[in-house]
């Protein structure tokens, strides 16, 4: 999957969990075609700090939402480690 696909499924998955940020990682995906660069920095700097994008955690019906909270993880972590992929290349 390309970065822009891992930003599409993301933005699927908290659509489905009515999370506001779902458009924000459209955006990113729209961004990554359009300015490579600005996208990748964008992405990784959603990683750090208190509230970041490790931070979230979806529920369904006020309750933890284990299975969307489990694809979340994992394309969370693909898509961190495509960025750092990415940026490695470029720098080289």
């Amino acid at each position: 999957m390309t970065i822009k696909d891992y930003c599409l499924q993301i933005s699927k998955l908290l659509e489905e969990a009515d999370h506001e940020k779902s458009k924000a990682f459209i955006q990113l995906g729209n961004l990554y075609v359009i300015n490579r660069e600005e996208a990748l920095s964008n992405i990784k700097n959603i990683y750090g700090g208190m509230g970041s994008f490790n931070d979230f955690v979806l529920y369904k019906d006020e309750k933890v939402d284990v299975e969307a909270n489990e694809k979340l993880s994992a394309l969370r972590e693909d898509l961190y480690k495509a960025v750092v992929s990415e940026i490695i290349e470029l720098r080289s």
